[in-house]
């Protein structure tokens, strides 16, 4: 058996991308090993032993050229440049790391009939332009995201006609694939959020510290960051110095600058390498996302360190089997700056003992729910029941 996945991620990279792609990396070739199979990867990176001999470029002038061609991700002219050496390969299957790649789906299902697809939905692409373009402003702003919701429904549309299974995020995606795409998939395959293993902070502190991280240059986020900073923080924790606030993450705006300097205990930790050079023990992650897609990987990082979250609906998504089993708090929803205002409060209360209490539930959480073996286990089951 020949096994191919094809994903637009570096899977040894940083981001909730590349966590995701090395996720799905790992299970695949798990279940390769486990059955003699030949497998392959064609990645952004290349960087991976099973790497299939061609090359991937990215850049924006190719970002550009792909929807001038009717496409949504670079990697069509990767398909384009490469697709007989990567069809004379055979793949009895193949994986596709997101629904973008849809155009793949179709055409190999064209030439070589016999071929079992499976595409991972990480979120549904079409609804993740919003939250992509949310700082899109005026004329300008509005086409840009036609075109890129034109382009990406298409792609994302034959993804969903041509697989022969789909692997999903979130019940969401699942219910939102239906009304979308018409997808009566009578196999609902659920793979969360998962990481390799769980991750111990070493700083201590005696600060109350609350924590935001994810990609500063990214709208959703952009836009959180400021209801945190102007909302929260400003009118209810600048002036105590038991606090601090740090904003974590790559590729501030320059609103993001300014806002760091209103308060001599906020803290703006930019482009960092590891979570655990500048996070303390006992912090309270905060994820307050009013808009979105998927699962958000920051809310399995909490879980993996033990640490207690508030976070809004669209932050929680997903993690559904987590909430269920929080007994002590650690898991807590907050939607108004009223609400995250009284959860930070709360956690303000916490004694050692509650926090170790939460750091053992949340850690045990995580290995129940999102680590690289559930990944492995839902990909086998896929597989098995073709």
């Amino acid at each position: 058996m020949n096994i191919l996945y094809i994903t637009d991620n570096n899977i040894m990279g940083h981001g909730g991308g590349c966590l995701g792609a090395r996720k799905y990396y790992s299970a695949i070739k798990s279940f390769a090993l486990k059955n003699n199979a030949d497998f392959k990867v064609i990645s952004l990176g290349q960087n991976m032993p099973e790497a299939m001999d061609i090359d991937v470029v990215k850049n924006r002038k190719l970002d550009k050229s792909a929807r001038l061609h009717g496409h949504s991700n670079f990697m069509y002219f990767t398909w384009e440049n490469n697709k007989d050496k990567i069809m004379a390969y055979h793949p009895d299957v193949l994986f596709l790391g997101r629904t973008r790649l849809g155009f793949i789906a179709k055409e190999m299902k064209s030439k070589q009939p016999g071929i079992k697809i499976i595409s991972f939905v990480d979120n549904i692409e079409y609804d993740y332009v919003d939250a992509y373009f949310a700082l899109a402003k005026g004329i300008k702003g509005t086409i840009l995201k036609k075109i890129e919701k034109h382009v990406v429904k298409a792609d994302e549309g034959d993804a969903v006609n041509y697989s022969d299974r789909l692997i999903y995020l979130t019940h969401r995606d699942v219910k939102r694939c239906k009304e979308l795409y018409h997808n009566e998939d009578p196999y609902e395959y659920i793979l969360p959020i998962c990481l390799e293993h769980t991750c111990d902070l070493q700083i201590e502190t005696p600060l109350k510290t609350v924590v935001f991280v994810g990609s500063l240059g990214y709208g959703a986020n952009v836009s959180a960051v400021e209801i945190l900073v102007k909302q929260v923080w400003i009118p209810n924790f600048a002036q105590n110095n038991d606090f601090q606030l740090i904003i974590a993450g790559g590729n501030p705006t320059d609103e993001i600058y300014n806002w760091s300097k209103l308060a001599s205990n906020i803290k703006l930790v930019s482009n960092f390498d590891k979570i655990e050079d500048f996070l303390p023990q006992n912090s309270l992650m905060v994820a307050p996302i009013p808009t979105g897609a998927g699962m958000k990987v920051k809310v399995a990082e909490t879980l993996s360190m033990g640490l207690p979250i508030a976070g809004s609906d669209e932050a929680l998504v997903g993690y559904e089997d987590a909430i269920r089993e929080d007994k002590y708090g650690g898991i807590q929803r907050a939607n108004t700056v009223k609400e995250y205002v009284k959860a930070i409060w709360a956690f303000s209360k916490m004694d050692t003992r509650d926090l170790v209490q939460i750091a053992f539930q949340n850690k045990n959480i995580f290995e129940k729910y999102y680590t690289f073996e559930t990944a492995k286990k839902v990909v086998e089951k896929c597989m098995n029941e073709f």
